[in-house]
């Protein structure tokens, strides 16, 4: 079965999810706290008005308890939380590779398309190995939503039970 963002941030542990979204909560620009108001007020059945008031610590929770949520917002819970929580194990992975990065974060100049599929497969079983298994596994399924190079990292991911 193909990984989707929502599938991911299904199989997470609640105390991941409320981590992810205490984070998010906490360095959420705006216009992204406003698209999850309106997501939440929606699957809430509530006023968006009454969203917005609600206290922050409420929010955290509703949003992580929330299990299908848009995957744009998905996908920023999860950047955040493994930027903010396992930033060593992106960091590990990208030199791995030898890619240029500040902090984690990946050169604008670089070109992905230079990777082969077997030297990210390496890095991947590599990082897979390493200390840090849980924030290892959740970066390679994170790289394998956002497209190429990365969807040849699902060869090498553990199989979910």
């Amino acid at each position: 079965m193909p990984v989707s963002a929502n599938r991911v941030w299904r199989q997470l542990p609640d105390e991941i999810r409320a981590a992810a979204c205490k984070l998010y909560w906490a360095e959420a620009l705006g216009s992204q706290k406003q698209f999850l108001f309106a997501t939440l007020a929606k699957a809430k059945n509530l006023r968006e008005v009454t969203v917005r008031k609600t206290p922050v610590e409420r929010l955290v929770n509703w949003t992580a308890a929330t299990l299908s949520l848009p995957d744009a917002i998905v996908d920023d819970l999860l950047k955040k939380y493994l930027l903010g929580e396992h930033r060593a194990v992106i960091i590990r992975f990208l030199e791995l590779l030898q890619i240029p990065h500040a902090e984690g974060m990946i050169e604008e100049n670089f070109d992905l398309a230079t990777l082969s599929n077997e030297r990210v497969q390496e890095a991947a079983r590599s990082l897979l190995a390493s200390a840090d298994r849980t924030g290892a596994e959740l970066y390679l399924q994170y790289l394998v939503l956002q497209g190429e190079p990365w969807t040849g990292i699902e060869e090498v991911l553990p199989t979910a039970a």
